[in-house]
Parts: structure tokens; C-alpha cells; sequence
């Protein structure tokens, strides 16, 4: 084979390769990335919003949109009932929201509910919150307390006139003077 020929196919080869890398780095669709981006994110997110009769006031560090479903992380929530003066306070590490079955799943939660004589403090893992039903679940326990007493449950919910119900290995303390 003469060193012309070798040189043609050599260069034919070269260009036939370089064809393939450059048709690979054009394509767009297969350079995307993999995990599908949220549809926005936004930092430092403070609303106020009425439901069910309360005053919601919602601030979290970062939430992420995705379909019907927003993720937070950092979540400072205050709730304000005007007609019986209550109020609480709930912070949670983390924290999703379903928008069109206005659901709340909060994880490790710490709260305080303001009455007119009295504060309750609370923790939970977990705390689930149905606007439809008007009532907070904490199916992974509860631990609240205030002057007098100390409440410890596996589970536990709270209705709308704050009547907590208690399940699984509930104990109660009462405080001494």
C-alpha cells in the first residue's frame, strides 16, 4: 500500500472519529441532566395565609417546587386564631406540602402553644397536618409539657378545639410544687 493511501485512510478514519465526538457533544438531549431539576426554587420564603379561621405566618430558608408538592427545609411557622386568642409557634427542620390536598408533613418539630393562662411546649419526630380535617397528627409521638404537667404518647392528634388525644404507651407526670 502506497504512503498516499495510508494517508487517505488515516485522515478518513481521523475524520469519521471526530464526526462521532462532535455529533456527541452537540447533542443536546443526551447531554441533560439526569435527575429532573425542580420547577423553582426560592430562598428566604416569608408568606401569611387564613386557613381554617387561623392566620398562618410561613417562613423557611429554601423551598423547592416540584409538580404539586413544595419541600422546605428551616420552616418558622406562626399560627394566630383570633377568636380564642391562641397561639402557637413551630419550627421544623424540614418539611413538604402538598398544594392541591393542602396537606403539611413536618419532621423534627419543636412548638409552643400560647393559651390565655398558660404555654405548652412540645417536640415531635413528626407532625402531619390535614386542613381538610382540621387536625395535627404525630404518629411517631409527642412529647409536651407545660407548668403542671408533662405528656409523653407513641401517638397523638390535636382537633381544631385543641382536645389532644392520646395513643401507644401514653404517661403522663404531674409537677410538684
Amino acid at each position: 500500500m502506497s504512503r498516499g493511501k495510508i494517508v487517505s485512510v488515516i485522515a478518513v478514519f481521523a475524520a469519521a472519529v471526530m464526526g462521532v465526538y462532535m455529533k456527541r457533544d452537540i447533542d443536546l438531549e443526551n447531554r441533560a441532566p439526569r435527575n429532573k431539576l425542580p420547577d423553582i426554587i426560592v430562598e428566604r420564603l416569608d408568606f401569611t395565609r387564613a386557613i381554617n379561621g387561623r392566620v398562618w405566618r410561613v417562613k423557611t430558608e429554601e423551598a423547592e417546587s416540584e409538580s404539586d408538592v413544595i419541600s422546605a427545609r428551616s420552616i418558622d411557622i406562626n399560627v394566630y386564631e383570633e377568636v380564642s386568642k391562641r397561639s402557637s409557634h413551630v419550627l421544623a427542620r424540614r418539611g413538604k406540602f402538598a398544594r392541591k390536598s393542602s396537606k403539611v408533613w413536618l419532621w423534627e418539630v419543636d412548638g409552643v402553644v400560647l393559651l390565655e393562662d398558660r404555654s405548652v411546649d412540645f417536640i415531635a419526630a413528626r407532625a402531619n397536618y390535614d386542613t381538610s380535617s382540621d387536625i395535627w397528627f404525630f404518629d411517631e409521638g409527642i412529647s409536651a409539657s407545660d407548668d403542671k404537667i408533662h405528656v409523653e404518647s407513641g401517638t397523638a392528634k390535636i382537633d381544631s378545639s385543641g382536645v389532644l388525644n392520646l395513643g401507644k404507651g401514653a404517661r403522663i407526670h404531674w409537677k410538684s410544687e
